[in-house]
């Protein structure tokens, strides 16, 4: 069958979507009835033909050198990916071999998760400044309406782990994975707690240190560039918070990465886990790992139970955020086409077009995938200082 038999074979499949397909030679089709959503533009035969054998990474290198276009809401466009059924994309042996193999080379074991951080975190704080909001926070923010700015609810989202962690002034704190320092620095000011934050990006080090300079908090917090397994911390920490640096461990490390959380937090002490998750376990979109974060992994909820609980740490509550990270993906979207003319000057054309696909297609999971945020409290041992319900959490806002 011809490449323009194979993509209406396929796209009819989907239903409830209103949009059209554009052709090469001009002709086009009609999906859906009422307004169209988008219109999908294949430029190039030939990149059209090959996208069958592994639509999920060759539609994004496709977007990225131009073949692709999309005229409209390109989210739209990609929810149709979680709209179909599992056998609408299904690769080929082949296809699978190779990802396997992809995945297999990208383990994350101390060089390659090195290797892993400075390909995406090192791009550049300029770039990170361009789009992430005045903390510079790459995860997550909490969104009390739709509608708020992002530095708002990046705030509140500090605010609500704070205050899950229970800190006290004078309380220890290590920030595994604390990117520019935002949450590191809130918990200094707001709490007055002393900490380490700590990284793998050259980068982030930097400019966290520069941000807490600018503070006067430099007698009261630091940040290292170390890998947390290599803290050597006799005393330990009343306390432990990672934010968005989990799904870049690995699977196969989550013992080892507990492990070493229990080593080093207190015995009554209390930590709060913030991850990517979904709900069915499953393997990373091969495009993302292979041009945005590689050697990652965004887990469900067993598999962080488990080597949690075999650690020596109890989960003493879990909180599950749904669409806030859609809602934050959108404003870092909107931001990135606001500055998407020094991006360009940067980057290049297919680099603005990769990031832009990658967070509307991120997006897109949150809204239409199984996709959400972990919020995983928990203690070393028992301890009295977690209250019985999530009152204290709800107080009245400043």
């Amino acid at each position: 069958m011809s490449t323009k038999g194979d993509i209406p074979r396929v796209l009819l499949r989907v239903t409830g979507a209103s949009f059209a397909v554009r052709f090469w030679d001009g002709a086009s089709v009609r999906y859906g009835e009422g307004p169209e959503e988008f219109v999908l533009h294949f430029k190039d035969e030939a990149v059209a033909r090959s996208l069958f054998g592994n639509l999920d990474v060759r539609f994004g290198e496709a977007y990225m050198s131009g073949a692709i276009d999309v005229e409209g809401d390109l989210q739209r466009l990609l929810r149709l990916m979680f709209l179909c059924g599992p056998e609408t994309f299904a690769l080929s042996l082949r296809e699978k071999l190779r990802l396997a193999w992809l995945r297999w080379r990208h383990a994350n074991d101390r060089t390659v998760t090195r290797q892993n951080v400075a390909g995406h975190y090192d791009l550049g704080n300029e770039f990170f400044k361009l789009w992430l909001g005045k903390e510079m926070a790459y995860s997550c923010a909490y969104f009390r309406r739709q509608d708020e700015d992002i530095d708002t609810a990046q705030e509140r989202k500090f605010r609500h782990i704070c205050g899950k962690l229970r800190l006290r002034e004078g309380a220890r704190l290590l920030d595994v994975g604390c990117g520019w320092g935002g949450l590191l620095a809130h918990a200094a000011l707001q709490h007055g707690v002393t900490g380490l934050g700590v990284t793998l990006s050259k980068e982030q080090e930097q400019e966290a240190r520069d941000r807490i300079a600018l503070r006067g908090l430099g007698g009261q917090i630091d940040v290292a560039l170390v890998d947390h397994r290599d803290i050597d911390e006799p005393d330990g920490f009343d306390r432990i918070v990672s934010v968005g640096m989990f799904e870049h461990v690995g699977k196969e490390r989550y013992p080892e990465y507990f492990r070493h959380t229990a080593r080093l937090l207190k015995p009554g002490g209390i930590g709060v886990l913030h991850t990517v998750g979904r709900h069915v376990a499953g393997v990373a979109n091969p495009w993302i790992t292979k041009y945005i974060f590689p050697g990652t992994h965004f887990p469900s909820l067993p598999e962080v139970a488990e080597p949690l609980a075999a650690s020596g740490l109890r989960i003493t509550d879990v909180e599950v955020w749904r669409l806030h990270y859609a809602f934050t993906l959108d404003r870092w979207l909107e931001a990135c086409e606001a500055n998407a003319g020094r991006i360009r000057e940067l980057y290049g054309e297919p680099f603005m077009r990769m990031w832009r696909i990658y967070l509307a297609g991120c997006a897109a999971g949150f809204r239409y995938g199984d996709f959400c945020v972990w919020q995983i409290q928990f203690s070393k041992g028992a301890t009295g200082e977690i209250p019985l319900t999530r009152d204290y959490l709800y107080s009245p806002e400043p």
